[in-house]
């Protein structure tokens, strides 16, 4: 049988699947240009040689951190927390590592600045499960590194980020001990449990157990970025999320595996009867449209209320685009259920910031369609609004990019096909924003949560490069 906590890996790695599939060359330009792109990846070639990535310290420390287990199904949370520990008490910080039940941990250090307020980089300690390591290149948990690619869980989902944040730590540590001057506002680092199931004794236990740190939180940088690269290198859109969908979690039950599956399919021919335009979208659409390609495509994206010119329009735009109009629903697959005996469903609601709850499941789970069926409610999650985008944090964020890569399509990201735990840190009032610093070849972005998960050398080193700058920067700033 498959457990609730498979099928929303399986979920997850759909969702991504489709996200960078909408947000990549379309099918023919992909089967043009990727040829290109492997030969200049080959081991034979000489273009990515020029750097001795291998022994790089921030490649080495994620080689240390990948071959901790942190799945939720064979491995310890609490070993890599003592491991980043470790690293921050040896740039003279006081790390507390928080144990919980079964392996679970919480960490945070603080770099007390000039203010008590805080800007916090966010990572979580657990990865996807490996169901089974046998078909794997290598193995899950070596940090294998094979031509100019570092292979293993967690590499590219998302400790690679918590490596990157390490180092930024480090360069601002650094910087106090060569001035004498501590940065004028002050710098957390927070690595928590559990986000791949729900965050339970991760950001949710953060927020409602230890109100004191997060009162302090000026504002939160984690994942949930997206860049998009055209088949020449170029960065099509440089995206910080800021916003996303609100997701709410439901198990159908029944008896019947057949009154399940004809719920199923029901549920996926249909659609909400309204469209919604919310503020987030206004503020999104405007900026990101104009990075699109295909002349239509452009031409409809930039503009918020294309979602509302008719069902021609609406039936043109791509799926992740008409996510951003409408509540969606999400059936899973049909299980059996050794707990009763019969069988159940898990069903995804995803809903705009600001929709109401008992509106929008009525309209999407009418009582003529799960009539004999019996609803469980999972987890309901907070409807928190976007993050503002005239921050100092999402404005430095901008700037620093442009600057690197001399481009100016760099804007904000409304995430609508997965969800990560900057909605927590938003409900509870913490302005947060998902950066990406790796510029990753797309394919690799296909292997998160499943087969041989890998991220490229150069992209890891260049990412922890941009992140040590976007923090340094980001403090700096505050000193203006």
């Amino acid at each position: 049988m498959m457990g609730h906590d498979e099928i929303r890996r399986r979920q997850r790695v759909a969702a991504r699947v489709a996200l960078y599939s909408s947000l990549s060359l379309t099918t023919v330009a992909a089967v043009v240009t990727l040829p290109h792109l492997e030969r200049r990846m080959a081991p034979d070639n000489p273009e990515w040689t020029h750097r001795d990535y291998r022994n790089e310290p921030a490649v080495t420390q994620l080689r240390e951190l990948v071959r901790i287990d942190t799945t939720a199904a064979t491995g310890r949370e609490i070993d890599a927390a003592r491991y980043l520990a470790a690293q921050l008490r040896d740039m003279g910080l006081e790390p507390v590592v928080e144990e919980l039940m079964e392996g679970k941990a919480n960490l945070w250090a603080v770099l007390e600045g000039e203010r008590p307020e805080a800007l916090v980089l966010h990572n979580h300690l657990d990865t996807d499960n490996v169901p089974d390591p046998s078909v794997w290149r290598h193995d899950p948990f070596a940090g294998a590194i094979e031509g100019p690619w570092i292979y293993g869980r967690g590499v590219f989902d998302m400790k690679s980020v918590a490596v990157a944040q390490l180092e930024a730590v480090r360069a601002v540590q650094e910087r106090v001990r060569e001035t004498g001057r501590r940065p004028p506002r002050s710098l957390v680092f927070l690595a928590t449990s559990s986000e791949e199931t729900g965050s339970e004794l991760g950001a949710r236990w953060i927020v409602e157990q230890h109100p004191d740190l997060v009162s302090r939180f000026w504002a939160l940088l984690t994942e949930g970025g997206v860049i998009e690269v055209a088949g020449n290198g170029k960065i099509k859109y440089f995206g910080v999320s800021f916003a996303q969908k609100w997701f709410v979690r439901l198990t159908a039950c029944s008896a019947s595996r057949g009154q399940l599956e004809q719920l199923q399919r029901a549920l996926q021919e249909h659609e909400s009867p309204r469209r919604v335009l919310t503020p987030e979208v206004r503020e999104f659409l405007p900026t990101y449209g104009p990075s699109r390609e295909e002349p239509l495509l452009r031409e409809r994206a930039s503009v918020p209320e294309s979602g509302f010119y008719g069902s021609w329009t609406f039936r043109f735009l791509p799926s992740y685009l008409k996510a951003l109009y409408r509540n969606e629903v999400h059936p899973l697959q049909v299980v059996a259920d050794a707990n009763t005996g019969g069988y159940r469903m898990d069903i995804v609601l995803h809903l705009l910031p600001g929709e109401d709850l008992d509106q929008v499941r009525g309209e999407l789970l009418p009582e003529w369609m799960i009539h004999g069926v019996r609803i469980v409610d999972q987890d309901a999650g907070p409807a928190a609004p976007g993050s503002p985008l005239d921050h100092p944090v999402f404005q430095g964020l901008g700037n620093v990019v442009r600057r690197r890569y001399e481009t100016d399509a760099v804007g904000p990201y409304f995430l609508t096909i997965y969800d990560n735990d900057a909605r927590f840190f938003r409900a509870a009032g913490v302005p947060s924003y998902g950066f990406s610093p790796f510029i990753a070849f797309t394919p690799d972005s296909f292997t998160v949560g499943g087969v041989d998960e890998r991220i490229t050398l150069g992209a890891f080193v260049e990412g922890v490069d941009l992140y040590r700058e976007v923090v340094l920067s980001l403090l700096d700033r505050d000193a203006r």
